[in-house]
């Protein structure tokens, strides 16, 4: 049997990277952060037979790609092919009928938050919550133990929220001047045990993942609704495939099964808080096949045939002279399977819980096993800490250690195509299109030779990890550790992406490509003949896309995210999909990152599908680490989309003291509204920090809570998104005059029943709503900044 462990991801300021452990029927993955789909995409990494996903922490450093992965109910066609969106439905697609998911406290408190925008018939999943009386998960390829550990102290606020109390400025209760309309979807949470609370959740993800067969779609209420017309009929009333929050169930003539159901889906969950766990895992594979002695046997005078097949399988044989003969006593002793340890010691507040964990002593020297190898995910501080060195020491000198720290990894470019392609686009103008900012050298090295661990060379003034076992490695993406038939480290024999490198093969391609280069060059001549030396108004704002990728994170293009940033006041990010702070930290790079999110102050949500808004929770968690007790941040949203983020506020803080989380809701700044209450003192908050005369979010053409919006400034320039539409008269009338417009082109002009059909809109109409909005000076701003 060949098993092995693959390593997706290094780790970066996003979060650890995920392990993949492979045997011949099954896959188990440990951790998944946000970008993993799209690396998975990337390398070509398959999926199909992953059914267990193990977390060592409950927080979105470690599972944020999990939601990414298991969002959407789209499909799109991609290269020709149909591919349906997001890890659960990947897998549930691939034939998986049961997806166990395995982590801490408030796991089941995570995924029930996501039931606005999780929804499956085909699939049922599982959800394990550890604790420290936890049976060990077993099954035929191996036995997994989690070993929780806890920090001796609590940690300071500006490290990760975990101290207690919530003085989040989100609130799972409904405002006063919240509508009946809207307020009536979700209801507040009753005061329950910790069982019934328990319970409640375990039959809100039970009602999630259905796995009746049918081919049912979204419900109607869900932000992960089909873009085509979400109502059943009311012929359809009753039936089993009328979901209990579509709107044919709200009906009179519901019946108690759904009527139940509803309650637990529209009601708010039992509150939880968060803590701080991190588990560990201790993965030991099942025992080698004994071995049958050939030459015991024939001294036993055991005639080979049959028989020796039973004693092979554990059975006992008698001889004809009365003779007892058992296993043992003509197979060789039973080999132990491998083993391998997954350590996450996210601070060194939590190494002498970990330390004294009596469930490692087994593996230590002295022990009855040996361990394999061990992962560890750690900072910096750990890593230094003498007491986590002396424990690595305790394991004798046949376990390989492979390190993983921001510090010590190289934050290479993860994303080849797409940076190949920005090499190209580069050439036209290296500020629109910049490089991905990447470094093939890690800050922090080992203290071993190149040759054992295998790493590039490295300047010799770096400060380097001394006093660490012989066998120890660097996490590099896409590295394996074989466990059988043999075990060690393979690195990919690839070199790493540098563009300027001309040796490698995708840039001597470019390099060479004649025709390429005269059509740049003549690109470049025919700019430079363009006027752009008068000023108007916004002149100096820039326009970033982050992403521009419909429905799932790509190769080449990340999902949807538009960073304005406005000179003198801050920044306002336009929707956020799965890797929207990665893709930041690509385009400015880690040392100037906290920067840019301490400029952050406003992210605006146009709808509550998934690509739209999944990098939100990671945006404000790091924006709350950079910033200081006097910053805000605003999040305009549709309404509903408080309700994830208050639920999810239960498990990691994402507000405190120190800085100020702030929401409006789309719906009270529409035109036709009086905005007033909180909303109107978050509204004119806003306006001031950024100078802008107008905020008007627009009702768009395409799903349930879709908006685009219009912003003014005070120095005279104008801003219309779009998100995704149809052409909309409304967007229309509200950009007239605009200086900018961002509107959305999500399929080709011959496409057009489609684009009808999922209530997008056409190049082409695109095109013709800039032309009916009369903009002024729009391909001033469009040349002068990076869009």
């Amino acid at each position: 049997m060949k098993a092995y462990l693959q390593i997706v991801g290094h780790n970066s300021p996003e979060g650890p990277p995920s392990l993949l452990l492979h045997y011949d029927s099954q896959r188990y993955l440990f951790n998944c952060r946000e970008g993993t789909q799209r690396l998975c995409v990337q390398e070509k990494v398959r999926l199909g037979k992953l059914s267990n996903v193990f977390l060592t922490r409950v927080n979105w450093d470690c599972m944020g790609g999990l939601t990414g992965m298991s969002n959407c109910q789209r499909s799109i066609k991609l290269l020709n092919v149909w591919v349906k969106i997001g890890m659960l439905l990947t897998l549930t697609d691939a034939g998986v009928r049961n997806i166990d998911i395995h982590g801490g406290k408030n796991l089941s408190h995570f995924i029930a938050a996501t039931r606005q925008f999780v929804y499956r018939t085909n699939a049922t999943v599982n959800v394990h919550e550890f604790s420290d009386t936890s049976k060990p998960f077993s099954d035929k390829n191996l036995s997994i133990t989690p070993v929780i550990i806890l920090p001796a102290s609590p940690r300071k606020r500006n490290y990760e929220e975990y101290a207690s109390g919530n003085s989040s400025s989100i609130s799972n209760s409904s405002s006063s001047d919240e509508s009946s309309c809207e307020s009536k979807h979700f209801t507040k949470s009753e005061i329950m045990s910790e069982a019934d609370a328990d319970e409640c959740r375990r039959n809100v993800i039970s009602l999630m993942f259905t796995n009746n067969g049918s081919l049912e779609k979204a419900p109607g209420h869900t932000i992960e609704a089909g873009c085509t017309p979400r109502f059943p009929s009311k012929a359809s009333i009753g039936l089993k495939t009328v979901h209990p929050l579509s709107a044919a169930s709200e009906e009179p003539v519901v019946t108690k099964a759904v009527a139940k159901a509803r309650n637990y889906l529209m009601n708010g969950l039992p509150r939880t808080k968060p803590f701080p766990a991190a588990i560990s895992y201790i993965c030991q594979g099942v025992p080698l096949p004994r071995k049958f002695n050939t030459k015991a046997a024939l001294e036993l005078g055991i005639k080979l045939g049959p028989i020796c097949g039973k004693l092979q399988k554990g059975f006992s044989v008698t001889l004809d002279d009365g003779r007892v003969i058992t296993q043992d006593m003509v197979c060789d002793p039973e080999v132990p399977g491998h083993a391998f340890i997954v350590v996450d010691c996210p601070h060194v507040s939590y190494i002498d819980s970990l330390v004294n964990s009596p469930k490692f002593k087994d593996y230590q020297i002295g022990g009855a096993r040996t361990v394999n190898a061990i992962f560890h995910y750690v900072d910096r501080n750990v890593l230094q800490d003498a007491r986590y060195k002396e424990w690595l020491d305790s394991f004798g000198a046949a376990t390989d250690h492979i390190f993983g720290s921001t510090e010590i990894c190289a934050q290479s470019v993860q994303f080849t195509s797409h940076a190949v392609g920005q090499v190209k686009l580069s050439m036209l103008n290296e500020n629109i299109f910049p490089i991905p900012k990447y470094s093939n050298s890690p800050s922090l090295p080992l203290s071993q030779s190149k040759e054992k661990i295998q790493i590039q060379y490295l300047p010799l003034n770096m400060i380097s990890v001394e006093g660490l076992p012989k066998n120890s490695y660097r996490i590099e993406s896409m590295a394996q550790y074989s466990l059988e038939p043999r075990k060690g480290v393979e690195y990919l024999n690839r070199p790493a992406f540098n563009h300027t490198n001309f040796d490698l093969p995708e840039i001597d391609k470019i390099n060479k490509n004649i025709e390429y280069h005269e059509a740049v060059q003549l690109a470049r001549t025919e700019a430079a003949r363009v006027d752009c030396s008068q000023r108007f108004p916004g002149d100096n704002v820039q326009i970033i896309t982050l992403g521009t990728g419909s429905s799932i994170p790509a190769k080449y293009r990340n999902v949807s995210a538009t960073l304005v940033k406005i000179p003198g006041y801050g920044s306002i990010m336009l929707d956020a999909g799965e890797g929207t702070y990665g893709q930041m930290m690509r385009r400015f790079g880690i040392e100037q990152l906290d920067q840019e999110m301490r400029a952050l102050r406003c992210i605006f949500i146009s709808h509550l599908h998934a690509d739209h808004h999944l990098g939100v929770v990671q945006l404000i968690k790091k924006w709350h680490m950079a910033s200081d007790k006097s910053a805000v941040l605003t999040v305009v949203a549709p309404y509903v989309y408080k309700h994830w983020l208050s639920e999810y506020n239960d498990i990691e803080y994402l507000g405190s003291r120190k800085t100020k989380l702030k929401f409006i809701r789309n719906e009270s700044l529409l035109k036709e509204k009086v905005t007033k209450g909180q909303d109107l003192a978050n509204l004119n908050e806003l306006k001031k920090a950024l100078d802008l005369t107008a905020i008007e979010p627009v009702e768009v053409v395409h799903c349930k809570w879709a908006y685009g919006l219009s912003i003014q400034h005070k120095s005279g320039w104008k801003l219309v998104y779009s998100g995704d539409t149809r052409p909309c008269e409304k967007l229309i009338e509200s950009g007239k005059n605009a200086t900018l417009l961002i509107h959305e082109a999500t399929l080709e002009d011959g496409e057009l029943e489609k684009a009808k059909a999922k209530r997008h809109s056409t190049t082409g109409e695109a095109i013709d709503v800039g032309k009916r909005q009369a903009y002024t000076d729009h391909m001033k701003i469009c040349k002068t900044n990076p869009i």
